[in-house]
């Protein structure tokens, strides 16, 4: 691997936030965090927000999410 290789993985959070917050409205990052008893979920891309009753179900809807837009995800 060559010393100039990026990887999302290995960016500290900060540095990935910042990067999924500049993505310009693509699916760079998605979210699924506790809310009470549901879990909030929504993109980057700021066109998909909804609620989940499970983190597994926020999980699945954000990998239909990211399939359907030809993107990469990250949750």
């Amino acid at each position: 691997m060559s010393d100039d290789y990026e990887s999302a993985l290995e960016e500290k959070p900060l540095e990935f936030l910042a990067s999924v917050a500049n993505s310009g409205g693509s699916c760079d990052g998605q979210a699924i965090v506790p809310d009470g008893d549901r879990y909030r979920c929504w993109c980057s891309c700021e066109s998909w927000n909804i609620e989940a009753p499970t983190q597994s179900e926020g999980l699945r809807l954000a990998r239909l999410h990211t399939s359907t837009a030809g993107a990469r995800s990250w949750v």
